[in-house]
C-alpha cells in the first residue's frame, strides 16, 4: 500500500508502449463495488478468490503491466501465477508509506499505522522473491519505470 504500483505502472506502460490493468480496479469495475466495500461485505478469503482470477486473466494477453494489490504478492497460489511474468518488487519505507496512505477507510487493511507496519513485515519475505526489487521512497514514477525497464532488459520503443 503506498509503494507507487498504480502509478509506477501506468508510466512503465506509458514508456513501453503496452496496456495496464490494475487488479483492484479491474476486480472494482467487474463487482460493482470497491475493495473496502467488497473486504467488508464478502470478508477478504472471498475478495482473494477474486483476485487470483483477475490475475489470472491479466497474464493471458502480452505486453501487458499489471499492478497487483498489496496482498496479492502474499498470497501463494496468484504469487505463484504472478511469478510466471517478470516481478517486480516497489519497496519503500514504512514513514514514507505511512505518509502517503489515508486512514479514510479506502484501503481496507490500512486501518491503523500499526497494522500496516505488521502487514509489511508478515508481506516483504513473500515480496522479497520478486525478479526486481526497487526503492520508491524518493523516486519519481517516470524514473522508476525507466529502472523497471532497465533492470528487466526490456526494449524502449523509440
Amino acid at each position: 500500500m503506498g509503494a507507487g504500483k498504480s502509478s509506477v505502472g501506468q508510466a512503465l506502460a506509458r514508456l513501453l508502449g503496452w496496456s495496464f490493468v490494475d487488479l483492484d480496479r479491474m476486480i472494482e469495475s467487474r463487482a460493482g463495488r470497491t475493495v473496502a466495500e467488497l473486504f467488508e461485505s464478502a470478508g477478504e478469503p472471498a475478495f482473494r478468490a477474486l483476485e487470483r482470477d483477475a490475475a489470472r486473466e491479466a497474464l493471458v494477453p502480452e505486453r501487458r503491466v499489471i499492478a497487483a494489490g498489496g496482498g496479492a504478492f502474499a498470497e501463494p497460489e496468484t504469487r505463484a501465477l504472478l511469478a510466471s511474468a517478470a516481478t517486480v518488487y516497489l519497496a519503500c519505507d514504512l514513514e514514507t508509506l505511512l505518509a502517503r496512505v489515508p486512514l479514510d477507510g479506502s484501503r481496507p487493511l490500512a486501518g491503523n499505522r500499526e497494522t500496516m507496519r505488521r502487514l509489511l513485515l508478515a508481506r516483504e519475505p513473500a515480496y522479497r522473491s520478486a525478479d526486481v526489487t526497487l526503492d520508491t521512497s524518493r523516486a519519481m514514477p517516470a524514473e522508476l519505470a525507466l529502472e523497471v525497464a532497465r533492470a528487466l532488459k526490456v526494449p524502449i520503443p523509440g
